[in-house]
């Protein structure tokens, strides 16, 4: 009996070509220009591998005449990213950011997918088949810009665009087309996994005739559920132990901290597995990667911790602070680019930061700094007591600062507010100055005047999640009972949203968000779908539950917060890669348990990883919990 034997023209490694080696299978490797010097003839397959490269494969002529000659035989070739095979040819490489493909196919020979079945290439490569050049078979798979979560319909719309095809058999049946970069499945994360593997593995069959094994490959991440049977305080100590190394580790701390943090890895994964890093250096992620690292240094009583704090403090406010006199003193920077620019959520944060710090230690160091920068963003705000979203000192004339100042801003959004005016209570039960308290008094009765019909950025868990904190500071600085009321109505509200994982899903009643292509985006398709945000949403709740209980001292609240911390270390990322190892990402499938979600914004998608925004708060809220007795008494 003749042995079976595969042949594969590659130019590189890939987990397809990895998947068959570990196969009983026997194959043979060559490159593309090295067809000639082969027996095609002997094998019982082909398989191109074109996508270990980022230009496609395109053979020779006399070698293309080779592989035509081959697929004319009847036997089975699987052609991915290649330039030209059969009756098509192929259009220039396209980025797949903001796309996802749906499964077409109409019979059941593809394990678990259903028709359509959405699955997520990431920041993937494809080259579109001309319309003119023959492919007609119905796609398996086809490129959408639909903007569902997990499914889609498949109609006569979709399938007409015939540019969009991805994969499918083309004429003669034995040649299955592939136009995308498939071959690092595994690698560049593609979701959700079990979608991808049903596919290869009918991919991998059909080439080699038998059933070959799939999971065969090291995973690049994984989640560990919190487990009933460890210690709570355990298993939340080694979350943020992995959290807090993430920052050395991964190379974000810079310097010791006395150049920043670097923003985090974006939510693009290239072909090769390869992720963008956002390097720029952000006030805010810095100052929030300071009460983290001050966070541990409470806990733990290392003073490396503490001096890693102090160290990245100090770029906050001795270098990204303005210090000349006149209207705009005290304006803190947003980032190295941005450095006409302030956000006052961005800055809150920074100085919340610093408060907490000087509010458990004692140490007023900086408190003189947090002082100028409210009173800078007290002199733009309106008399509303809210502020517009952002501004430019460019623009900061004397006729703009005077109209700031004097007309109400009506910009009732918790997303870019509620923060600024839990930093001007902070403030005030620090210093005692009450130009802090009214303002910060004023802008959350304008917001909860208007609350739950708020500007939403992203979605209405996100605005419910900003508002817990704030409202739980009012409360310890008025003591009035209307303000607790809102604390308590806004949690009730969001516990509506709460997921049997412990996350809250994103929601957004009468959707008054939006998802917009190139700009910043919900990740939320419709109501009822299992995807929470860490990034907007989740990620203040640690923090935000936990300062409640202080206030509170209502036990309500410390049980919140034991929830979501299970929550966040079922959440937390494990892998060999350091760039992710101990960190959360934007967005989590939280029936699948992955990292899966909308890609349409166009700076933070599912896998993007915000130094501050994500990992620091979401720590510095898990510290705050478990040193609970110890820092009820500041309240």
């Amino acid at each position: 009996m003749t042995e079976k034997i595969i042949g594969i023209i590659t130019n590189g490694e890939s987990d397809f070509l990895d998947v068959i080696k570990k196969s009983n299978i026997t194959i043979q490797v060559m490159k593309p220009d090295d067809i000639g010097k082969n027996d095609l003839n002997s094998f019982f397959s082909i398989v191109i591998l074109g996508g270990s490269t980022e230009q496609p494969i395109l053979f020779r002529s006399r070698d293309r005449v080779i592989i035509e000659r081959y697929i004319n035989s009847g036997k089975r070739v699987f052609s991915e990213y290649c330039a030209s095979i059969g009756h098509i040819y192929f259009a220039s490489p396209e980025a797949t950011r903001f796309e996802k493909l749906v499964f077409c196919a109409e019979d059941g020979k593809f394990g678990t997918l259903q028709q359509g079945d959405l699955l997520d290439d990431q920041c993937n490569s494809r080259i579109k088949p001309f319309d003119f050049s023959g492919a007609k078979k119905r796609p398996i798979l086809q490129y959408t810009k639909s903007r569902d979560h997990s499914r889609t319909i498949v109609d006569d719309k979709l399938l007409s665009e015939i540019s969009d095809m991805a994969l499918w058999f083309d004429d003669p049946e034995n040649l299955l087309i592939c136009n995308f970069r498939i071959e690092n499945f595994v690698k560049a994360r593609f979701s959700p996994a079990d979608r991808w593997k049903s596919l290869v593995k009918y991919i991998l069959n059909w080439i080699c005739g038998e059933e070959i094994d799939v999971g065969v490959l090291n995973i690049p991440y994984h989640l560990k559920s919190f487990d009933s049977t460890i210690p709570f305080e355990k298993q939340v100590k080694e979350c943020i132990n992995n959290s807090i190394s993430w920052f050395d580790e991964a190379g974000i701390l810079i310097n010791n901290g006395l150049d920043g943090v670097m923003e985090g890895p974006a939510t693009e994964i290239y072909p090769d597995g390869k992720q963008r890093v956002l390097s720029g250096v952000r006030n805010d992620c810095t100052a929030e990667t300071s009460l983290a690292f001050f966070m541990k240094y409470l806990m733990s009583k290392n003073m490396k911790s503490k001096e890693i704090s102090d160290n990245l403090i100090s770029l906050c406010f001795d270098v990204f602070q303005y210090k000349e006199k006149g209207p705009l003193k005290g304006m803190l920077r947003w980032t190295q680019t941005g450095w006409g620019t302030c956000y006052q959520d961005d800055s809150a944060r920074v100085l919340i930061s610093q408060l907490l710090k000087c509010l458990y230690s004692g140490d007023k160091t900086y408190l003189e700094e947090c002082v100028e920068a409210l009173h800078f963003l007290v002199r733009t705000t309106g008399t509303d007591g809210t502020r517009v979203y952002r501004t430019d000192n460019s623009e900061l004339t004397e006729e703009r600062l005077q109209q700031l100042a004097s007309t109400p801003t009506n910009h009732i959004s918790a997303h870019y507010n509620a923060y600024y005016m839990g930093s001007l209570l902070l403030a005030y039960k620090i210093t005692g100055i009450e130009e802090f308290k009214s303002v910060g008094i004023k802008g959350l009765e304008t917001l909860m005047s208007a609350y739950p019909e708020t500007i939403r950025e992203h979605s209405e868990t996100q605005e419910i999640c900003r508002l817990i904190m704030p409202l739980a500071w009012l409360y310890w600085v008025t003591g009035d009972k209307k303000h607790k009321d809102w604390l308590y109505r806004v949690t009730e509200d969001l516990v509506r949203f709460k997921h049997p994982s412990g996350g809250y899903l994103e929601w957004d009643t009468g959707y008054k968000s939006d998802i917009k292509e190139s700009a910043e985006s919900s990740l939320l398709a419709k109501n009822g779908d299992p995807v929470v945000d860490l990034l907007y949403s989740l990620n203040w709740l640690p923090m935000g539950f936990i300062q409640a209980y202080f206030v509170t001292k209502d036990p309500y609240f410390k049980e919140l917060w034991v929830d979501i911390a299970k929550f966040f270390v079922s959440a937390q990322i494990h892998s060999s890669d350091r760039m992710i190892n101990g960190t959360w990402t934007r967005a989590l499938d939280v029936e699948l348990m992955e990292v899966y979600g909308l890609a349409a914004d166009a700076g933070w998608g599912p896998w993007a990883i915000e130094s501050g925004w994500t990992v620091a708060e979401v720590t510095s809220g898990l510290i705050s919990g478990i040193m609970s007795e110890d820092l009820c008494k500041f309240y």
